[in-house]
């Protein structure tokens, strides 16, 4: 009787287990070989601009606008302070109510990694920022954090509200959209390179990537009825 009642409670610990990945282990190297891939381009990258760098931030400056201007900003201000904070007490606003700790913690752990990582590589890389910065920006290039927050949070809302046994084309095509956004806006404000932003999204994806995955995989303590 009580080898029976313990397999039914068991049963249903992995029935409520969170499931954010069709194959967590392939999510899992996924993110560990983005991870590799920009402490990589860590090593390597120069003090000054790439070639593609020095193109695209003088493409920037050729297609100044009111109207981009101002969306820059707005994305400036969802990737700091007050607009940032706001959206992660939402986010974990709702994991908490609806009692999905094992989200939540994936979630916590990936937004405090992510700003982590970015920070430590700014000091150990220290690239200097461009000379021409449109915004006043603390700290060293790269990578950049915002785009890093972007790639974090866009890639952790779609695995977070979505199923993997459902098409999520859609919403990883609106993640992939706003993370570019954001990239752009970084470079449109001459406050990253190219090079900066692109990298610090990948390093959001990354984390992500293998926070969730091994949240996932992480075999549950099944609790003694």
């Amino acid at each position: 009787m009580i080898p029976r009642i313990r397999s039914k409670w068991a049963h249903r610990v992995r029935a409520a287990s969170e499931v954010f990945f069709q194959r967590p282990t392939r999510a899992l190297w996924a993110g560990v070989a983005l991870l590799a891939l920009v402490v990589l381009i860590g090593l390597v990258i120069p003090t000054g601009p790439l070639t593609i760098d020095q193109r695209w931030s003088e493409w920037m400056q050729d297609i100044q606008s009111s109207t981009l201007h101002h969306l820059a900003l707005i994305f400036n201000y969802l990737g700091r302070g007050l607009g940032r904070a706001l959206s992660l007490v939402a986010i974990g606003l709702i994991l908490l109510l609806t009692r999905r700790w094992q989200a939540l913690l994936a979630f916590a752990a990936t937004e405090t990694l992510t700003p982590l990582a970015s920070n430590l590589l700014k000091h150990i890389v220290d690239r200097p920022r461009p000379a021409n910065a449109m915004l006043h920006a603390s700290g060293t290039s790269f990578p950049s954090g915002h785009a890093a927050y972007a790639g974090a949070t866009t890639i952790a809302l779609v695995l977070l509200f979505t199923h993997p046994g459902r098409p999520r084309l859609l919403w990883w095509t609106l993640a992939a959209l706003t993370t570019a956004i954001m990239v752009w806006s970084r470079t449109y404000l001459q406050v990253h390179w190219l090079s900066d932003a692109l990298t610090g999204a990948l390093l959001g994806i990354g984390i992500t990537l293998a926070t969730f995955a091994t949240a996932q995989l992480i075999p549950r303590t099944n609790p003694t009825p």
